[in-house]
């Protein structure tokens, strides 16, 4: 049973005997295999974080250019074709507008009418711009479109009206604009010589300041509204301010700021500095109106105490009763780009019950989420926005004003919003006077 050779050996070969191992083996095994766990942990997070040998040209798969997020490039919104231009100051040719006229709004863009599938018993169309039938080449399509300038009037000013939205400031050394004023105009509100005067105001502040300008036909972004009869009401068109400064930020990428100011507005006194007597977040802090209400004047929401005004992304002007979009401000940068893309959003656009377009939707954005409320700030409106009143103004007796909403004598910015068709001009014509007898 117990005969030569039948007791082996606990530890060792098979061929010969060797002392077992000490009683503390097995412990400083696992703690050798822990240490080593560690430092093959630690190198890859130094390698895959710090890329130590980065120096010397070596770069490990995992740093590879198949690792980083590839985006499509950036395009205007009807086009992904640019067309880069040298000057700050973006317009489209304004004796176009009577040609436009001619040729309405429907011939102005395409529409596609068709059949929903959960619904066909309802039409439904599509409205896109002239740039979807361009020719995949540019240098084809501008041949082409130069040989059609040649032949008719009407077919320039439909070309011309297509590529307007590919425009874009091709930026020269340290000139590039930190402010860019953005407005819409409706070649069917105003006479030719109103909407010229209207693009000429703004060319001649931003001459005087270093500014650029991006003006655009409001009739361009049916595309965006893709309704008619959007642009024969004056609370839906309103959506169009919102479009036009999204495409001037990407015509202007590296502007600071955004002034979007409407067409029933002109600019008084060329003298003031809108960065310095507003944007400056030294001046802004002072401007501010703190704990005022969303909607005046008695609303639940209001904005914050504590804001500082280097935090702020939105400016905003009130009537007295709501939220105005006549004029506003925008920062360029992610929360400003963020803000204006989800106030824009076609839910928002086509939602029924914002009685006032955009000015509806900022209201619900800034009363239900308290992250862009405190990105926000509401300035008085006579800053940039005086609004005309229906009387004559007179001028404090005590040299202190108490109303910061009508237009005064002397105020920087004039609008008319809500005026009707004809008297818009009448009142235009007005304060373009005023600015022909100050440089008299």
């Amino acid at each position: 049973m117990f005969g030569p050779g039948s007791l082996k050996p606990k530890y060792g070969s098979k061929k010969g005997g060797v002392l077992p191992y000490f009683s503390g083996h097995a412990r400083l095994h696992f703690h050798s295999r822990k240490n080593l766990a560690i430092l093959i942990t630690a190198a890859i997070v130094l390698v895959y974080f710090f890329n130590p040998l980065g120096a010397l040209g070596i770069t490990f798969s995992i740093f590879s250019r198949r690792n980083v997020p590839v985006y499509p490039r950036g395009h205007p919104l009807t086009s992904t074709e640019i067309i880069e231009v040298d000057t700050k100051y973006i317009y489209p040719p304004i004796e176009h507008a009577q040609l436009l006229r001619e040729l309405t709004m429907k011939e102005l863009v395409k529409e596609h009418k068709y059949r929903d599938a959960d619904f066909p018993d309802i039409e439904r169309y599509e409205i896109y711009s002239l740039n979807k039938d361009d020719d995949p080449d540019p240098i084809k399509q501008r041949l082409k479109e130069d040989e059609e300038n040649q032949l008719l009037e009407l077919v320039k000013a439909k070309n011309y009206f297509k590529n307007q939205d590919k425009i874009v400031y091709k930026g020269k050394g340290g000139s590039y604009p930190e402010v860019v004023i953005v407005t819409t105009i409706n070649f069917d509100k105003y006479s030719m010589e109103a909407l010229a005067r209207i693009v000429q105001n703004r060319v001649d502040y931003a001459h005087a300041h270093g500014y650029g300008i991006y003006v655009r036909w409001s009739q361009e972004f049916l595309p965006a509204l893709n309704s008619f009869s959007y642009m024969q009401i004056e609370e839906k068109e309103k959506w169009t301010r919102l479009f036009a400064t999204r495409a001037a930020m990407f015509a202007f990428p590296k502007a600071k700021w955004f002034w979007y100011l409407d067409e029933d507005a002109l600019i008084l006194d060329s003298s003031v500095d809108i960065l310095n007597s507003v944007l400056q977040p030294s001046t802004l802090n002072s401007l501010l109106l703190r704990e005022q209400p969303i909607i005046p004047p008695s609303g639940i929401i209001k904005t914050y105490k504590n804001t500082k005004a280097d935090a702020i992304k939105l400016i905003l002007v009130q009537s007295p009763s709501k939220v105005e979009t006549t004029a506003f401000m925008v920062k360029n940068d992610d929360v400003g780009k963020s803000l204006l893309q989800g106030w824009c959003d076609k839910l928002f656009v086509s939602y029924s019950n914002f009685p006032f377009g955009p000015d509806s939707a900022i209201t619900h954005i800034l009363q239900w989420h308290p992250f862009f409320l405190s990105k926000t700030g509401i300035v008085p409106t006579n800053l940039f926005a005086s609004i005309h009143p229906e009387t004559e103004v007179p001028p404090p007796t005590d040299g202190s004003r108490t109303d910061f909403t009508l237009y005064h004598e002397g105020d920087f910015v004039a609008s008319w919003w809500g005026c009707k068709k004809v008297e818009c001009e009448k009142i235009m014509n007005k304060y373009y006077a005023k600015i022909a007898s100050s440089k008299a």
